[in-house]
C-alpha cells in the first residue's frame, strides 16, 4: 500500500470516497470500520483505496489491520479526523475506510446443479433486513442469494454492517428479473417455494386461483431436496411475478391477530427448518474467495 497524506476535504480522493459511499459507482463498495475491512481482507476482496487516521494506530487491533494492509497493492491515504468525518457515514468513525471492487457473480455462478438451497430476495427495501437475511443464509448453509430488481443493494453500507461480513463470503447475484431466475431454477431442477405473503384487503395470493400453488405449513414440507426459497418485500410480501412461479407457499403459523413476521425472522425460521431436516449437515464455513 502506497500512502500519501491528505489534509483537505476537497481533495479529489476524498470526493471519490463520498461518491462511492452514496452508491454512485455501482462497481465499487464503500467500507467503514475495522471489522468490515478485516472481513473483506479475509475474504480476498480487491482493495482500491484505504484511508486511515492516527486513531487507527492507537490500538493493537488497528495496528494489526494496518500491518495487514501494507501488503495490499492499493492506494493509501493518511488523513486527519476532520477529513475522515467527511468520508465516514457513521457519527463516530473508527479511523479507517476503504473502497473495494464490488464482488460480482452472474446468475449461473450462484444457481448451479450443486446448489441445495438458494435464497431469493424479492423487492426487499430495508437494508437491515437484507443484511440480516444474508447473515442468516450463510449461517444456515445456503449456497447463495439472488435479488430481483427493485431490491435494496446487498452492498449498501447499512446492509453490509448488518451482514457482519457474510456478504463477502456468500455468493450473491443482484438485480435479475423473475423470468431469468425462474428459468435457471427450472433448468437446474430447483423448485421455487415462497413464504406466504399477507393478502391485504382480501386480495388473493395470485389473481388466478386456478394457477395458485398449494399452501403448506412449513414443518410439513419436504425441505431436504434442492429448492429456492423466496422472501418478499416488507410491505406487500412476494411479488405476483415470483408468486406465479412458485410451486408451493410455506406458511408459518402465528397467534390470532398477527398478520406477518419480520422478513428476516421468517427467513431464519424457514432456513433453519431446512437445516434441521438435513440434520445440520453444513458445508465448510471457510471464507470463499470472491471473483
Amino acid at each position: 500500500m502506497l500512502v500519501e497524506k491528505i489534509t483537505s476535504r476537497q481533495n479529489p480522493l476524498i470526493k471519490r470516497f463520498r461518491r462511492v459511499r452514496s452508491g454512485s459507482e455501482h462497481h465499487h463498495v464503500f467500507l467503514e470500520g475495522v471489522r468490515l475491512i478485516e472481513d473483506a481482507l479475509e475474504a480476498g476482496a480487491r482493495f482500491e483505496t484505504v484511508a486511515f487516521t492516527p486513531a487507527l494506530e492507537s490500538t493493537d487491533r488497528g495496528l494489526a489491520l494496518l500491518d495487514a494492509l501494507q501488503s495490499i497493492p492499493c492506494r493509501g491515504a493518511h488523513v486527519s479526523k476532520q477529513v475522515m468525518d467527511a468520508i465516514a457515514e457513521t457519527e463516530s468513525p473508527q479511523g479507517v475506510a476503504a473502497i473495494i471492487s464490488r464482488p460480482h457473480y452472474d446468475l449461473p455462478g450462484v444457481i448451479t446443479r450443486e446448489s441445495t438451497l438458494i435464497i431469493i430476495a424479492d423487492q426487499l427495501q430495508d437494508p437491515g433486513n437484507m443484511g440480516t437475511l444474508i447473515r442468516t443464509a450463510e449461517a444456515g448453509g445456503a449456497a447463495g442469494l439472488v435479488t430481483t430488481r427493485y431490491t435494496v443493494d446487498p452492498f449498501n453500507h447499512k446492509a453490509l454492517r448488518a451482514s457482519m461480513g457474510a456478504a463477502f463470503r456468500l455468493p450473491i447475484a443482484t438485480d435479475f428479473t423473475p423470468d431469468a431466475i425462474a428459468a435457471l431454477c427450472k433448468e437446474m431442477g430447483m423448485p421455487i417455494v415462497a413464504s406466504r405473503p399477507p393478502s391485504p384487503k382480501g386480495k388473493p395470493l395470485i389473481e388466478d386461483a386456478a394457477q395458485a400453488p398449494a399452501v403448506m405449513v412449513y414443518t410439513e414440507a419436504d425441505l431436504t431436496k434442492p429448492f429456492a426459497i423466496t422472501l418478499g418485500g416488507e410491505a406487500e410480501g412476494v411479488s405476483d411475478e415470483i408468486a406465479s412461479r412458485a410451486e408451493v407457499f410455506l406458511s408459518i403459523p402465528m397467534a390470532d391477530g398477527i398478520e406477518s413476521l419480520n422478513v428476516a425472522t421468517a427467513a431464519a425460521i424457514l432456513i433453519y427448518e431446512a437445516a434441521r431436516q438435513r440434520a445440520f449437515h453444513f458445508k465448510s464455513a471457510s471464507p470463499k474467495k470472491r471473483p
